[in-house]
């Protein structure tokens, strides 16, 4: 259904809903689900479903090497469901997720300050584009809904597991965390060019054997200048550069990164070693995480997330079970992923002829 053709059945309904106001009324669709005297906004819905179309579409893209030319109707998951009955499930999920947490924010007796109703503000003022969103069918009100609720979920969060929160992570229990999953090391990575293999080999050899006189940061400082010198760039002047590197060893990529493994199962604190792999050969101290208190004073709540995102994310889909929701279904029906999408399409067969 093209745009103007959309617009002109939308007029219709509206017109024949005022002729017959005596015997009938519309339904009110301007809400995808309640609870008490809140509700969340239709375009809430809508956002969802179209972000998760988008999702879907890169999916596919990336699995496929081109665009789908009809992503609506592409199987998802065991075939049992199209992308478009998914999206519109999913969104349909994401908006009880909403409303719990804007419900247990409440029960919680938070609230949010000054500063924060005003970073809410400006964030949907920065990311409102109006001819995209108001095509769409999706008012500055639902962004602000979104963000509101992003803001209350962080909250949330930390009235949980922040200082002072009904389940409080101590700095022992963060300690202990760094201890069992991250490793900390410095290191120099050194290039290996094609038919110079052996030459990176002797440069790690050297700076290897140079790290057992000068601390590892002198000898980092001495290779860099170096590597400056020999690129025709100017060296790092800086006094002072922290070469810690801290990683989460069974997280994302470093779970199966080499390098770190070695520097875990194979090296003990304070060893300097070098090691090889395709493409570099490195000189590495390992060193102990425990002795780094500057880390985890600056990055307390990036760790507090890394040990308790799963425990509240999990903790948060059993408020879904307690909580009453109604859903509007007519608002259910009429947001259908098939629609969201069509409207998507004019809007961008609307760009298109500007």
């Amino acid at each position: 259904m093209s745009g103007k053709t959309f617009k002109k059945a939308a007029a219709a309904v509206c017109s024949f809903c005022l002729a017959a106001a005596m015997l009938t009324s519309c339904a009110d669709t301007t809400y995808i689900c309640k609870s008490g005297d809140k509700s969340i906004n239709a375009g809430v819905f809508i956002f969802y479903v179209m972000s998760q179309i988008n999702q879907q579409a890169y999916t596919y893209y990336q699995s496929n090497g081109k665009m789908s030319e009809d992503i609506i109707n592409e199987e998802y998951g065991d075939g049992t469901m199209t992308v478009g009955d998914f999206a519109h499930e999913d969104a349909y999920t994401s908006c009880q997720k909403l409303m719990c947490t804007m419900l247990k924010f409440d029960e919680m007796g938070l609230s949010l300050t000054d500063d924060e109703k005003h970073e809410i503000a400006d964030a949907v003022e920065a990311s409102w584009d109006p001819d995209y969103y108001e095509s769409m069918g999706i008012a500055k009100s639902s962004l602000e809904q979104i963000q509101t609720a992003l803001e209350m979920d962080e909250k949330l969060f930390y009235a949980y597991y922040g200082e002072g929160g009904i389940n409080e992570v101590s700095d022992s229990d963060i300690d202990a965390f760094i201890k069992d999953n991250y490793v900390r090391f410095k290191l120099i990575s050194i290039v290996k060019a094609e038919g110079k293999e052996s030459e990176a080999k002797a440069t790690a050899d050297e700076y290897a054997a140079m790290a057992e006189e000068k601390s590892f940061d002198e000898v980092i400082a001495e290779y860099r200048a170096k590597t400056a010198e020999e690129n025709g760039t100017a060296a790092d002047d800086e006094e002072e550069t922290d070469n810690n590197i801290m990683v989460n060893k069974n997280s994302g990529d470093y779970a199966d990164n080499e390098v770190v493994k070695y520097i875990d199962t194979g090296m003990n604190n304070g060893d300097i070693k070098t090691y090889e792999d395709d493409n570099y050969w490195y000189v590495i101290e390992k060193l102990d995480v425990t002795d780094y208190p500057e880390y985890t004073e600056e990055n307390k709540d990036s760790l507090l997330r890394e040990m308790k995102t799963d425990e509240f994310e999990e903790m948060a889909d059993g408020w879904l079970g307690d909580m009453q929701i109604e859903q509007n279904s007519d608002a259910f029906s009429r947001y259908s992923a098939e629609k969201v999408y069509d409207k998507y399409l004019d809007y961008q067969e609307d760009q298109s002829n500007q």
